[in-house]
């Protein structure tokens, strides 16, 4: 059998040593599933602008420098705080009771009271049919992806779709049994303009039973969240390179949660992944010819706010690759996706197989809800990571993720193990290759491709910029 020519242009044979010294220094160590559980034990969720965040942020830079890198600092930035209080969900037609529910984040204080309608799993063609119906009422939509449309819908198009059709309140039901509601922001980084409130299955189904024989559901929803202005806090520390120092590979992944859990997987998993990452390569120092910085972002979950300031602030530096790592450590079926390098992925195979992780699903699919987003959108090469384990169905295809059991008894220690060893091999060859294969594009590039794959629809209904509006 021919051999395949060396696209990579890497010595595997003289990276032996270090992949060994990788796999001695993490394979066997609990100190990955001890990070996670640490941090979710001490500082709870970890949600955006809370004092946990703040002590959060503390607790992972004085790790780092406990790792021997070369330094460690947390970089501050101006964000909202949205603060849970009372939420509300009655029935006033055609009985009069009370439905549990909890606030989606960026929910504003108000009152609706409006009929209900129901729209199932929200696909398109749903919106389009009962235009008439959704102007002030209340839509409820499932989490579950539509089954007969083309690409799967997150919440903030639904959400978007329902305020564009003049919808007075909404509510996000989830799509699996189990008694769990699921949150998630309303809106990025901004109070939301109605309402806004999540019921688990049981309850949804409630409501519509409700509705049998013809009979219309009124509902009221009152809430009285309230929103200020604080710091949040990124998290950042590098292994300086020898040879290009001014070339920065950026790792990392968001640290806080949603406040109704720990969010010990979303993403407490990808942060030991990171710093597990961080603690093994810093014992490789010297052999880097580029500068890897390792960096947890706050505030993903209320709409990439921590990588977004990121981004605004290190731009002009010279950022060769990013690797975002949301629910990394989270299972044993890994997948790379890059974030519209298509040109790359020959490499990327390539560079899978020579070290022995064919295994892992590799594609370019650009995701616009996590935070190697904004990198991308300013035209940095950019990827991401993550690993799971095979789901039951479709009707909660985050699994235990943003609900109240996103707890640590759901952490697996060696798919922590594993995927930390697989991050820290895969910068190791990125920061000591002569060359990299990957170019900065024009935002209006990054513009192309959403367009191509139908995301500019998507996020004017989300009211987000696109990329070449933000970077010309």
């Amino acid at each position: 059998m021919a051999e395949l020519p060396n696209i990579t242009g890497l010595d595997n044979a003289a990276l032996l040593p270090a992949d060994s010294h990788i796999l001695a220094k993490l394979y066997a160590s609990p100190a990955g599933a001890s990070l996670n559980e640490e941090l979710c034990q001490r500082f709870g969720a970890r949600f955006g602008g809370s004092e946990q965040e703040r002590l959060a942020a503390d607790f992972l830079k004085d790790k780092l420098l406990e790792y021997g890198l070369d330094s460690a600092w947390t970089e501050p930035f101006a964000a909202p705080y949205w603060c849970r209080k009372t939420t509300t969900l009655s029935v006033k037609s055609p009985e009069i009771r009370e439905v549990s529910c909890i606030a989606l984040p960026n929910c504003p204080p108000g009152s609706v009271e409006a009929p209900l309608v129901f729209l199932g799993d929200g696909d398109p063609q749903s919106y389009a049919d009962n235009a008439e119906k959704i102007k002030g009422a209340i839509v409820m939509v499932s989490t579950a992806n539509p089954a007969f449309f083309h690409r799967g819908m997150h919440r903030g198009e639904k959400l978007g779709r329902a305020l564009q059709g003049g919808a007075a309140g909404f509510i996000w039901m989830r799509g699996e049994g189990g008694g769990l509601p699921e949150t998630g922001s309303a809106r990025f980084g901004r109070l939301c303009e109605v309402p806004v409130i999540s019921v688990s299955l049981e309850c949804g189904m409630e409501l519509m039973r409700l509705a049998r024989g013809g009979h219309q559901v009124i509902l009221n929803i009152t809430s009285d969240n309230e929103m200020t202005q604080v710091n949040s806090y990124n998290v950042i520390g590098e292994i300086k390179g020898t040879e290009l120092p001014e070339e920065i590979i950026v790792v990392g992944g968001h640290y806080d949660g949603h406040d109704i859990s720990q969010g010990a997987v979303d993403n407490g998993s990808g942060i030991a992944v990171t710093w597990e990452a961080a603690r093994a390569l810093a014992h490789l120092k010297g052999q880097q010819k580029r500068t890897i910085r390792f960096v947890a972002f706050a505030q993903e979950e209320m709409g990439l706010l921590g990588s977004d300031a990121y981004v605004k602030a290190h731009h002009r530096e010279n950022i060769v690759f990013m690797l975002n790592l949301d629910v990394a450590g989270g299972g044993f079926f890994g997948r790379f996706s890059l974030q519209g390098w298509s040109e790359n992925l020959a490499w990327l195979k390539q560079l899978f197989s020579e070290m022995g992780e064919s295994h892992i699903r590799l594609g370019d699919a650009i995701s616009i809800y996590s935070d190697m987003y904004p990198f991308a959108s300013a035209g940095i090469p950019a990827g991401s990571y993550a690993s799971s384990n095979p789901s039951g169905g479709g009707g909660a295809p985050r699994g235990y993720g943003h609900t109240h059991w996103d707890t640590i008894d759901k952490i697996n220690p060696r798919a922590i193990q594993m995927d930390a060893i697989l991050v820290a091999r895969f910068l190791h060859r990125l920061s000591t290759l002569t060359k990299l294969p990957f170019r900065k594009k024009a935002a209006l590039e990054i513009t192309a491709k959403l367009q191509e794959r139908g995301y500019e629809e998507v996020m004017r209904f989300e009211q987000r910029p696109l990329p070449h509006e933000v970077w010309g």
